[in-house]
């Protein structure tokens, strides 16, 4: 039948093209060497975005244990340096220096800056969070 309609159409030979004789041989190749870096850049990249956020929320865990720790009623700025340290200590985050307290109007607050694993270069490599609580105030039966 299609020889048929080739004829009817004054066809007379149909020369088909495979993949062998084609004049873009290696097209193929050089579009998966042009793209394999760019999907491993942007792989890269989602990784160090997941690292940076992990270390943020692990930044802020250990701040809020810090002011925590400072805000109880015998608590001080060194007990909320401690608990800091071992909450960034017990997560296996890198503390980039001491954290830091301040207390102001009834108020703790504690700073931790932490260290980024670095997978992709010119991403931040700290991360710095701040927790604060207000400090809790024993008050005898008496003086209420």
């Amino acid at each position: 039948m299609a020889q048929r309609l080739l004829h009817e159409f004054g066809i007379k030979q149909i020369h088909l093209i495979s993949d062998s004789d084609s004049t873009e041989r290696g097209e193929t190749t050089a579009q998966a060497v042009l793209a394999v870096p760019v999907l491993l850049l942007f792989l890269l990249i989602g990784i160090q975005s997941a690292l940076y956020f992990h270390t943020a929320q692990l930044a802020t865990i250990a701040a809020q244990e810090g002011a925590i720790a400072g805000a109880i009623v015998n608590g001080s700025e060194m007990h909320a340096v401690a608990a800091a340290v071992v909450s960034a200590a017990e997560q296996h985050a890198i503390l980039a220096h001491e954290p830091s307290t301040d207390i102001r109007n009834g108020v703790i607050e504690v700073r931790v800056v932490l260290d980024v694993p670095v997978v992709v270069p010119m991403f931040p490599s700290k991360v710095a969070r701040a927790a604060s609580e207000p400090l809790e105030r024993y008050a005898y039966e008496a003086d209420r």
